[in-house]
């Protein structure tokens, strides 16, 4: 294990001096359009700091999934607003996890339509699959693999990439609890490249940054009376030639309402654009929790699927150059989650 992490560190720094950094404004954050869910984690890889699990999250971490019980789907839709220009921009997000006795496997469709001068990305289809597997309760593994096409009049390209991730719980240290350390590799393979259209600016490269390492780390800080407060930070090294920082901050009240603050901070985008708008692009969204009892419903209690859990969330984000984000989502979870261990006594035996 000692050999094949210092072969990666080793591998990362030598490629990563390959590729030259220099992604178009918005392009690092390319697979968090299209839900909420991306964003009110904070683009936690350890889940957030209240932990949220779903067929999203994938997108932040493919060892995410590896506890779900139940099949997960969930769907979104971002809408991006450049109020100095007039113009406007989209995403959308579908996905799907369907927990089976091997592990987790996990889908999702992703597409992002922005031409606007301060996001200038494209038009771009994604897919994705993943699996993941627990192999305790508190330590987690999974892998995903990413393809896509990008169309930007003259210019079009592919990605082909792929992410590895673990994720490992304690469930308390000193005064915190539930705390969740996570690391993963993103974008191991091709990304997409910008050569060809005379729509990025000139110097500009391809995006997300090829071999990003990332880790992350969250805990509840607070946890009485039907009130959860948690935390999660988060560092990305994209291409190791920049710098992401990602924090925010969830509280919950009586599991059924959730509100989620926070900012990101992209160090190669502060020093290049220092004199346009804040780069450090604050949030805050909002969402609920509730449970719609299904059993009456034939199909459905045939399945197993006795009650559906649903959580709806809404966003806000300021961007970079005078862009708004705003965007809604929703995921549901199809089933009970069985929080209780088995028990299991074994009963007296008399002989007469």
């Amino acid at each position: 294990m000692k050999k094949i992490s210092v072969f990666l560190v080793v591998f990362a720094l030598f490629t990563g001096g390959l590729y030259a950094y220099e992604p178009p404004q918005g392009g690092q954050n390319l697979f968090l359009f299209g839900h909420p869910k991306f964003i009110t984690s904070a683009n936690s890889a350890a889940g957030g700091g209240i932990f949220s699990e779903g067929s999203y999250s994938i997108n932040m971490n493919p060892a995410l999934t590896a506890g779900l019980q139940c099949p997960s789907m969930d769907a979104g839709f971002t809408g991006l607003f450049d109020e100095k220009n007039s113009e406007i921009g989209g995403a959308m997000r579908l996905g799907l996890s369907y927990p089976t006795r091997i592990g987790v496997f996990t889908g999702g469709v992703q597409g992002v339509f922005t031409k606007l001068d301060e996001v200038p990305l494209g038009n771009i289809a994604l897919f994705r699959l993943g699996f993941s597997r627990d192999v305790t309760d508190n330590l987690f593994f999974g892998f995903s693999f990413t393809g896509g096409m990008l169309s930007y009049t003259p210019a079009e390209d592919s990605y082909m990439a792929g992410d590895i991730g673990a994720w490992y719980r304690i469930r308390e240290l000193l005064f915190l609890k539930n705390v969740r350390f996570a690391a993963v590799l993103q974008n191991i393979g091709k990304t997409f490249e910008t050569k060809g259209s005379q729509k990025y600016e000139e110097g500009v490269t391809g995006f997300p940054g090829f071999l990003t390492p990332k880790a992350g780390v969250a805990a509840s800080l607070f946890d009485a009376n039907g009130i959860v407060v948690g935390v999660s930070s988060d560092i990305a090294l994209p291409s190791l030639k920049n710098i992401l920082f990602n924090a925010g901050v969830q509280a919950s009240i009586k599991d059924f309402v959730f509100i989620s603050a926070g900012w990101d901070f992209n160090v190669g985008e502060a020093i290049d654009y220092k004199d346009k708008d804040p780069v450090h692009t604050p949030y805050i969204g909002i969402g609920v929790r509730f449970s719609v009892n299904t059993a009456g419903n034939e199909t459905m209690s045939k399945r197993g699927f006795n009650e559906t859990t649903i959580d709806a969330d809404g966003l806000w984000q300021k961007l970079g150059g005078g862009v708004q984000a705003v965007s809604f989502g929703a995921a549901a979870s199809f089933g009970v989650k069985d929080l209780l261990p088995p028990d299991i006594s074994v009963g007296e035996v008399r002989y007469e």
